[in-house]
């Protein structure tokens, strides 16, 4: 049994891991003892050396400044390589603010069973995952006209990371008020609002690391659709994939996380490679 439980959240805890020691490196990048990892959640440098930049920041400034900056594309071109074959992995496995906003949405599922007992429950608003996309187009468009890169001044992201390396400031209510949306819509910032989130699944749309399906796995027993109930961007897995035939989840705006590994009882779920 205890085998099976630690089991049962090794993918969960793996990427919460990965994300919590991506912000460690970050908060130790503020001292000059610590030269080997500086930056932000944007812009970060590996070792003095080598340069990394977030292609959406990149895109953003280059719009902004009507300037097509050689070294700023370079610096992005590392990520959208990356990114093109992770999908948008980055959400899952390296955002800050995506990590608080999956153990705020645990905190979320502890207070159910308590307002289920005093007869009431959790309200749900339904926003459009579309939104997203076009609050992208839209961010992209002021970046150009206001020659300002929008999503970089008000990002959430941007301003927890910084609240988290160098002290809080009034910002900081912005992430305050997309923790207390969720209570209203749940993981609405990262299924509905996030420019990013949406920027990073039209770059691995053709990702070829993919949730795989084994369907000979699935005959083994009953479909329980607990992949999907266990996906914290409510990904149809079993409806839209493998009740269809599906060889693996191609939905882009999957995360990697393995969340939907975790909770498959037969194993018939893995990450790998997509192969013809």
């Amino acid at each position: 049994m205890h085998n099976q439980h630690r089991l049962s959240t090794y993918w969960t805890w793996l990427h919460r891991a990965s994300a919590a020691g991506f912000l460690l490196l970050l908060w130790l990048g503020r001292f000059d003892w610590f030269p080997y990892f500086k930056g932000s959640a944007v812009s970060t440098k590996l070792f003095g050396v080598v340069f990394f930049t977030d292609p959406l920041a990149a895109l953003e400034v280059m719009l902004a400044s009507f300037r097509f900056n050689a070294t700023l594309l370079i610096a992005a071109a590392i990520l959208i390589a990356l990114y093109a074959f992770l999908g948008r992995a980055f959400c899952a496995w390296f955002c800050p603010l995506g990590l608080l906003l999956e153990l705020n949405a645990e905190l979320r599922s502890w207070l159910n069973p308590f307002l289920r007992k005093h007869k009431t429950h959790m309200p749900a608003i339904a926003i459009p995952r579309n939104t997203k996309y076009v609050l992208l187009l839209v961010t992209l468009t002021l970046s150009l006209l206001t020659r300002l890169p929008v999503f970089q001044l008000l990002s959430p992201i941007n301003i927890f990371t910084r609240a988290i390396i160098f002290g809080a400031d009034a910002s900081l209510l912005i992430v305050v008020a997309i923790v207390l949306l969720e209570y209203l819509t749940p993981r609405a910032w990262c299924i509905s609002l996030c420019p990013l989130g949406a920027f990073y699944s039209l770059l691995g749309r053709w990702s070829p690391l993919r949730i795989q399906i084994d369907h000979e796995r699935e005959k083994s027993g009953k479909m329980c659709g607990l992949c999907a109930h266990h996906c914290p961007i409510q990904i149809q897995v079993l409806e839209d994939h493998i009740k269809q035939g599906k060889s693996n989840v191609d939905d882009p705006e999957c995360m990697r996380c393995g969340m939907c590994l975790d909770g498959c009882p037969r194993a018939s779920l893995s990450l790998g490679i997509k192969l013809k």
